[in-house]
């Protein structure tokens, strides 16, 4: 695998876990006068990291795409004309 997919990709799933967690609480903490930081358990924590990993491998293979593309001096359109 290609080392910048790898990089990409850990840092995407470090970025989005900490997005997640921020989301999670603010959700969680909605109607609350204490903001408490909590972490989600058991299959929530799983379908949170799943969605987790989903993005982050699919911004670095968007990212790959680009990079590939702008690489090989290809111009860039819009879908939309």
């Amino acid at each position: 695998m290609n080392k910048k997919v790898l990089i990409i990709t850990g840092a995407g799933l470090l970025i989005g876990f900490a997005e997640a967690i921020i989301y999670y609480n603010l959700g969680k903490n909605e109607n609350k006068e204490e903001f408490k930081i909590q972490f989600p358990q058991g299959i929530e924590l799983l379908k949170t990291s799943g969605i987790i990993i989903a993005t982050s491998l699919a911004t670095a293979a968007l990212s790959n795409i680009i990079e590939n593309a702008v690489g090989k001096n290809v111009e860039l359109t819009p879908a939309i004309a």
